[in-house]
């Protein structure tokens, strides 16, 4: 993996109790070859990464909002899953069924492209190590419009034609996020 390919990101999800502050490393990996073998790792608690479907997350920024909402469900006890890389691929479900959750957008055995997330790596040594599992290449997270699957995010988020011609779809994805815990 080349170095700079992985983006460090400041998470902040209450912004007047500075003790939640959390870190978030991202990187895309295209041409995955060993997904089903990274999705038992991932089963068998062998790392602590979210490994994520790229061809759902429309923007870096809808995976920050996600970050945010785990971060803070962790800081008050208030976990849904048994994870904090879990719970991030949770909360980036529209729908409240955890198993339908972490099916549609975690990692897959056909998977060929990979958005990994990993909590608490300001170094990126735990990037560099995951990098090291994966049969694939990481390239820049800019590339990650490349592989969002329109069609299937209109899908999942059951979003309208005129709600994906608005130019903030990742605002309405991320409405869809934060209230989900608050609709039926």
């Amino acid at each position: 993996m080349k170095a700079g390919l992985s983006r460090l990101f400041d998470l902040q999800p209450d912004p007047y109790d500075f003790t939640q502050h959390r870190y978030i490393r991202l990187c895309l990996f295209r041409d995955v070859q060993n997904a089903k073998e990274l999705g038992a790792g991932v089963r068998d608690g062998q790392f602590d990464a979210a490994l994520i479907r790229p061809e759902l997350v429309f923007e870096p920024f809808v995976v920050l909002a996600a970050a945010n909402r785990a971060i803070h469900q962790a800081a008050h006890n208030r976990l849904t899953t048994r994870s904090l890389s879990a719970e991030l691929i949770y909360s980036l479900s529209p729908n409240r069924n955890i198993a339908d959750s972490l099916r549609t957008f975690g990692i897959a055995d056909t998977s060929r492209n990979l958005l990994v997330a990993i909590f608490h790596d300001e170094t990126g040594d735990g990037m560099k190590k995951m990098g090291k599992l994966i049969d694939g290449r990481a390239v820049p997270l800019e590339e990650l419009g490349e592989v969002v699957d329109l069609k299937t995010l209109k899908k999942v988020y059951k979003l309208s034609e005129s709600q994906m011609a608005e130019e903030d779809i990742s605002g309405i994805i991320v409405s869809k996020l934060v209230t989900k815990d608050y609709m039926s």
